[in-house]
């Protein structure tokens, strides 16, 4: 509805102005001899294939062929170039990645089956799944409700859904919320036109679909590589059986687990210096962390096990000619420039419960048997809690060995961080080549391309120009010093005290420092278990670095920083900024005709009237607000209401680049900026 309102009042807007728009859509659509604004309006590179990766830097076959003569290898052995760290990019690798995209189950299986859930097949619709629930034994709702959400999926009509609502059959008590019966809940799943199982739940566990990929409101149809900006994570984590394994992700002055608000009801472990400790009432724990994963805006997480609650927003998967991974940019090393690292570090580091124990006494002084005590007492699978009287640590290495090693594995170095890899582990499954889930998954998403934006206003800013005047505006407002094409990224990272946003995650690294050993990973020719005396390639700095001992530029200061983000795709990015605190609904700002932004429901601004409203964010009227210091001073002040956002971090705050009247702008420019903004696909000209 919102969409057809906008296109009527676009429509009347060109009538009022004497514009035929038929005849204006047939015309030609206006392009331009000059050659830095013909550069903004042509389609970017795609990843080659046939080429090869090295590290992050493309060689084409006979440069790859050169290396591995050079090496003393036989180059007619596809072993030679991977054992070098040669990887081809080839359409099975592309293929491969795309199956692990969409059917491999996050992390190790231990982590979700069975300390997180008790299964992997958490979403697997069995006719298990819809039995009757007798309510006696189950009185928090919870099994109610997973049966409700089955049935849901089962009865509904197969057309595209972008946040699939679940009506409850009883009351649902997660954390201290109760969510009553008849009430619906906002999932945030997606489910493409004509499929049951939502986006990332095909195979019956959570891939990285889930998150990445997302269905077009208005097509139903899927777009792979776009972001889920309102799967509600805080709902589903604190679902689970053991949500209180992910406190240390949590800012610790509200989770502390030795709080007198928790009673000393929990296990007797013996710590680190042979202390007996009693752990905290797991129940009321349990609890008190899922009132904290409620905060959590839909569309956002928290993966780090820092003690800190500094939630970012789900980002897209269009990767290519990104630079650095991550919202700080600082996975910058290794196979394909850093997406190799950050894949891995999905599985290794933001699904793992076990190792946060390295660090747990660093981040949050909390003795490492404590932590794991804590994680195991109410383990998901009833095998894995740990009895009275022990050590954690000994008592699973005697009983569990091979705990979140069934597909994870050590590096050299292990549990010390590296630039490669934030807690020493990688992502490796056995039974195939050192890493190929990571690097198959690397190449899928590097050889993914921002689908065209189809809607009608974008066609209509094209024939009337506006795109190209919003180009001619992009480059007067100097946005491509920092955003140059054909990525519209300068690949670097900007210290926090000139982004003067959220200072939260910026410094997330800062723990790194002096901590960093070298980057050494096994050569990918090996297959998984390894060898007993394996070969290893110890990985090169990034250009801009002379060593993988030190953060990198824009991350070594007490701040730390952000990346520059790319700009293409645009259009299916909103909500704005790392914490997707810059956001408005489509029906909160009206364009007037010389492009005046008219606020007419205030409250669609902000995160508290959007997303944790259940509203669509709309791109446009966001980008508004990104640009305007008017328009953002309502944001702030919206955000600012909510004291969880404030506590959290989500503000709104930062990237203080305005292209408004105060900037020396029209109205009107501005329009035409947003128009390029979101004119920005995989060919912005057409």
């Amino acid at each position: 509805m919102l969409a057809l309102r906008r296109v009527l009042g676009l429509l009347a807007a060109s009538a009022l102005a004497g514009c035929d728009v038929p005849s204006l859509l047939l015309t030609p659509i206006p392009t331009s001899n000059d050659p830095e604004i013909r550069a903004m309006l042509s389609p970017a590179p795609t990843l080659p294939i046939g080429d090869f990766d090295y590290f992050g830097v493309l060689k084409a076959p006979d440069e790859a062929r050169a290396m591995v003569v050079a090496a003393g290898l036989d180059p007619a052995s596809a072993a030679s170039y991977a054992r070098i760290g040669l990887i081809e990019i080839t359409e099975k690798l592309i293929a491969d990645g795309r199956d692990r995209f969409f059917n491999q189950p996050l992390g190790d299986p231990a982590s979700i089956g069975q300390i997180f859930f008790d299964s992997q097949k958490l979403f697997a619709i069995e006719p298990a799944s819809i039995d009757v629930v007798d309510p006696a034994a189950d009185p928090d709702g919870i099994a109610a409700f997973r049966r409700r959400f089955f049935l849901t999926l089962l009865q509904r009509p197969r057309v595209g859904e972008t946040n699939l609502k679940v009506r409850l059959d009883r009351d649902l008590r997660l954390g201290s919320t109760i969510f009553p019966a008849g009430s619906e809940l906002s999932t945030g799943l997606d489910i493409a036109a004509g499929e049951t199982a939502p986006v990332g739940l095909q195979s019956g566990g959570l891939s990285c679909a889930a998150c990445h990929a997302s269905v077009d409101r208005a097509t139903g149809r899927m777009v792979t590589g776009a972001p889920n900006s309102d799967l509600n994570l805080g709902v589903f984590i604190a679902l689970s059986a053991n949500s209180a394994s992910s406190f240390l992700r949590l800012n610790k002055g509200q989770i502390d687990p030795f709080d007198t608000r928790f009673a000393r009801t929990g296990r007797r472990i013996i710590d680190s210096n042979g202390n007996m400790v009693q752990l905290p009432d797991p129940t009321a724990f349990e609890v008190a962390v899922d009132d904290l994963l409620l905060r959590v805006p839909p569309g956002a997480f928290e993966a780090a096990a820092d003690a800190t609650t500094a939630t970012t927003k789900i980002p897209d998967n269009f990767v290519f000619g990104e630079g650095g991974m991550g919202w700080d940019g600082g996975f910058q090393i290794g196979p394909f420039g850093g997406v190799a690292a950050l894949s891995s570090a999905v599985h290794a580091f933001e699904v793992n419960f076990l190792g946060p124990a390295t660090v747990s006494k660093l981040v949050a002084d909390l003795d490492p048997e404590v932590y794991l005590g804590i994680v195991l007492q109410n383990a998901g699978d009833p095998s894995l809690r740990l009895p009275d009287d022990v050590r954690p640590s000994e008592w699973l290495h005697q009983n569990f060995p091979n705990a979140e090693r069934g597909a994870l594995l050590d590096l050299p170095g292990y549990p010390s961080p590296s630039l490669f890899s934030l807690n020493g582990l990688v992502f490796s499954p056995p039974g195939e080549p050192f890493m190929y889930s990571v690097l198959a998954l690397s190449a899928f998403q590097e050889s993914l391309t921002v689908p065209a934006n189809e809607s009608f206003e974008n066609r209509l800013n094209l024939h009337t120009g506006a795109v190209l005047r919003g180009a001619e505006v992009f480059r007067s407002a100097n946005c491509a010093s920092c955003h140059p094409p054909p990525f519209f990224t300068d690949q670097s990272i900007i210290p926090n005290s000139i982004m003067k946003t959220s200072p939260k995650r910026a410094k997330g690294r800062r723990i790194l420092d002096g901590r960093l050993v070298e980057s050494i990973v096994p050569s990918f020719d090996q297959s998984v278990p390894l060898p007993a005396n394996p070969n290893f390639l110890t990985l090169p700095p990034d250009a801009r670095m002379s060593s993988n001992l030190v953060l990198p530029p824009g991350l070594d200061n007490p701040d730390g920083g952000y990346k520059v983000i790319g700009l293409l795709g645009t259009y299916l990015r909103a909500p704005y900024l790392h914490d997707g605190s810059v956001a408005a609904t489509a029906d909160a700002i009206r364009i007037e005709r010389d492009g005046t932004p008219t606020v007419v429901d205030p409250s669609g601004i902000g995160i508290t009237g959007t997303t944790k409203a259940g509203r669509p964010v709309d791109a446009a009227n966001s980008l508004h607000i990104l640009l305007d210091r008017e328009l953002r001073s309502i944001l702030l002040a919206n955000n600012a209401s909510d004291a969880a956002l404030v506590t959290d971090g989500i503000v709104g705050e930062g990237h203080e680049f305005y292209v408004d009247t105060a900037a020396g702008f029209s109205f009107r420019q501005q329009a035409d900026l947003v128009a390029f903004l979101l004119a920005l696909d995989d060919d912005p000209g057409r």
